[in-house]
């Protein structure tokens, strides 16, 4: 049974703004509203209906049944109690609204845990929300999805080469009402090779997972409106810049890649223009190789590299970062490798980084110097300037 207890309001004995949580808590084994003084009482009940809080401010200072202000701040500590305990809603012009509010729908977080970068197979990680302890996802790739599509059997590992998918959370308890569908668009890379044929050095081209269309330029323009590829086709012999653009479901990509001119297989990198490496994978295997190349680049912020996967110790227990398509400078490799270590208690677990997608470097001098650092041999067809 509740012990009843005696709040000051005002003077030097007034509770403290830190204790109204508690006062106006919806727990009523700790505290019984209808218990406490009135005036406790009217702040949940008298700022009903919407108004911002100059006329919630308003009413109170106008009723003189209402004496008081709880803390220094009044009504502002009781709003911001309120908003925090999701009592109110606040909208953009200021306008105040009190609930009780309706449950919220359903919907479901994406997050990509890895990508097969041979098939374009995406592992993702579905996170229902608003959909009650058990939760149903369903999946298609058309926007029209119901829950009449396939059921995700498992929410932590859902494996897909699809191009998009839509993901719809529904609770089957009928708690929440369903929610819209959430779309999740995969990555689609561009690849080429120069082949030698027969005829001559062809140029093919092909996009992981797939791709329903496929154009190129190899003029500059804009590949949206470029030839459709059909298959190989020749490589100009003074060399090019092939524009592609690729497209699948509602997921889109465009890449620039340098064709060199045949029979020159030295890249002409100036040194003081910005350069970018593009490199399928690069694994940096002991800790002192990877200390080095933060060493060299950690004071350069416009330096960046994609697909950095770091790993912090060995075997069974090692622990993996992946920063996936996010660019991160060697400033931030360096401070996750400190927190990491710090995490698993081992100031000196060994650290190894792979970084799958290149980078962007200031200049040609720093790419030339990383390459250096990472003992890595150039050619045209990974460095663009």
């Amino acid at each position: 049974m509740c012990r009843k207890k005696k709040f000051w309001i005002n003077g030097p004995k007034a509770v403290a703004e830190s204790d109204w949580k508690s006062l106006i808590g919806d727990d009523p084994t700790l505290i019984m509203l209808d218990e406490l003084p009135p005036y406790l009482h009217m702040a949940h009940t008298v700022p009903v209906g919407g108004g911002t809080l100059a006329d919630v401010l308003l009413r109170a200072k106008t009723n003189p049944a209402w004496p008081w202000m709880p803390g220094l701040k009044g009504l502002d500590t009781l709003k911001s109690l309120a908003l925090e305990q999701g009592r109110w809603r606040e909208g953009t012009d200021g306008y105040l609204e009190k609930g009780p509010f309706p449950k919220e729908k359903t919907t479901v977080n994406i997050t990509v845990q890895g990508t097969d970068r041979d098939t374009g197979e995406a592992t993702l990680t579905l996170t229902p929300r608003h959909a009650g302890s058990n939760p149903q996802v369903h999946y298609s790739p058309q926007a029209q999805i119901s829950m009449e599509d396939p059921v995700v059997s498992d929410l932590d590992n859902f494996r897909t080469q699809e191009a998009t998918l839509y993901f719809l959370a529904v609770d089957p308890a009928g708690e929440h009402s369903t929610g819209e569908p959430v779309r999740w668009n995969n990555r689609l890379v561009i690849r080429h090779q120069v082949r030698t044929t027969a005829e001559g050095c062809k140029v093919e081209l092909r996009v992981v997972p797939t791709a329903a269309i496929l154009r190129f330029t190899l003029n500059g323009a804009n590949p949206k409106k470029g030839q459709l590829y059909e298959g190989l086709f020749p490589a100009p012999p003074e060399g090019a810049i092939l524009q592609v653009y690729a497209r699948a479901g509602e997921a889109e990509a465009q890449e620039t890649i340098k064709l060199s001119a045949l029979g020159n297989n030295q890249p002409q990198i100036n040194d003081g223009q910005p350069a970018y490496l593009r490199i399928p994978r690069l694994t940096i295997d002991t800790t002192e190789k990877t200390f080095n190349l933060i060493q060299a680049f950690r004071e350069d912020d416009t330096t960046q590299f994609k697909g950095v996967q770091v790993i912090i110790g060995e075997n069974e227990e090692a622990v993996i970062l992946k920063f996936n398509a996010r660019p991160v400078t060697a400033a931030v490799i360096e401070q996750s490798v400190r927190a990491l270590r710090q995490a698993i208690g081992d100031d000196q677990a060994s650290v190894q980084i792979t970084i799958r997608e290149g980078g962007h470097f200031r200049n040609g001098y720093e790419l030339k110097r990383f390459a250096e650092l990472c003992q890595l041999k150039l050619s045209p067809e990974v460095v663009l300037q």
